[in-house]
């Protein structure tokens, strides 16, 4: 599917990612719409890699955007090159959005928590009494 075969690359802690796949995705920022992206080494001392936002409207979840810290581009690009690293991380970023992530469950969860905590406020939630 992707046009680059190998997606290697490396968290400044030394390990090799093969795949989007192989993030770990914790969804702690709910009130932000924000899920962050881990390293797969628990004792990796940067951990956060990156971020997902999302947005809500009209009870769907909307992708907002996503990126990688500094260091961990940084140390990529010179691994791999200014170009390559950019090419590698946009692919990944790309396969973990449309791919990895599970979005129906990042919604129940969401509305889940909204719901049960009484503190359920969607955007234009209150305009659309039609």
């Amino acid at each position: 599917m992707s046009a680059i075969p190998n997606l290697k690359v490396q968290c400044p802690c030394g390990r090799i990612i093969n795949h989007p796949s192989e993030y770990k995705l914790l969804l702690l920022k709910l009130e932000m719409k924000e899920i962050d992206i881990l390293c797969p080494n628990d004792v990796c001392y940067l951990r956060e890699l990156g971020y997902v936002k999302f947005d809500i409207k009209d009870s769907k979840l909307i992708f907002k955007e996503a990126a990688f810290y500094p260091p961990f581009v940084t140390w990529n690009a010179s691994q791999f090159g200014s170009e390559k690293a950019a090419e590698l991380l946009k692919t990944h970023l790309r396969i973990l959005v449309s791919e990895v992530m599970d979005w129906p469950r990042i919604k129940e969860t969401y509305f889940r928590y909204y719901t049960s905590s009484g503190a359920r406020k969607e955007e234009g939630s209150e305009e659309s009494g039609t």
